[in-house]
């Protein structure tokens, strides 16, 4: 199977370092993506939500995968609905992982539950980009240990800011896409699109998994999520 795995705010391809072998492991190919603006120095007012969906996709066309699992985690939910619902002849089955799913006309930081304003702020005063989770916000997320922490307080780097203000444009409704929805049960519970999800529920192409392992799971219980995801079928 071909699974190509998008980071989520903030990550390269280097937070699937713990995933990626695993799958390896039971015969898989796996991609790991960084998204544009996330592994160069390019102008951030630049790098649009359309851009990182046109990036996702020209990988996949250019790579001519066909039946891709595509996984996102966090605010790449929005990326992978937007490819999958885009290009249902090359994805054949979308996880996602504690993901935000794109909704017509709203943008990531609509949806997220988050002070709109106070975030833009922080974009426009960041020189166009969304500062990454200070070291001390960090210390305050469930399941993450020191050397998790630190990992993520070194690795992570700001954000292209337009890309999580950027509305969202769905060709087509999420309810047509096979799927897998991965997350904390306190995740759905607290979710700003809980009637969208609950409308997911009853469509019987799209399956729910509750695991504990906190909002980045590929870090804190790999092998539990590599399991996961190896039981997923296009």
């Amino acid at each position: 199977m071909n699974y190509v795995l998008i980071p989520g705010a903030w990550a390269g391809g280097w937070v699937w370092d713990e995933i990626a072998p695993r799958l390896r492991q039971h015969g898989h190919v796996v991609h790991q993506l960084t998204l544009p603006g996330l592994e160069d120095e390019s102008d951030p007012e630049k790098v649009r939500l359309a851009t990182h969906v046109d990036a996702v996709t020209g990988y996949i066309e250019s790579h001519d995968l066909r039946d891709v699992i595509l996984v996102g985690h966090s605010y790449s939910g929005i990326v992978v609905g937007l490819v999958a619902t885009m290009h249902q002849q090359h994805v054949g089955h979308s996880v996602f992982i504690e993901g935000f799913l794109p909704v017509d006309g709203k943008s990531l930081l609509d949806v997220s539950g988050l002070d709109v304003g106070y975030e833009k702020r922080l974009i426009d005063e960041n020189e166009g980009l969304w500062p990454a989770p200070t070291r001390e916000e960090l210390e305050g997320q469930p399941h993450l240990t020191v050397e998790l922490i630190d990992l993520l307080a070194t690795k992570q780097k700001g954000h292209p800011g337009r890309t999580v203000t950027d509305k969202a444009t769905v060709p087509g409704p999420l309810t047509k896409l096979r799927a897998t929805f991965i997350s904390e049960a306190g995740w759905l519970r607290s979710s700003r699109e809980a009637d969208l999800v609950e409308t997911l529920r009853h469509q019987r192409n799209w399956d729910f998994k509750v695991i504990d392992g906190g909002h980045w799971p590929m870090l804190t219980i790999p092998d539990e999520l590599s399991a996961l995801l190896h039981g997923v079928r296009t």
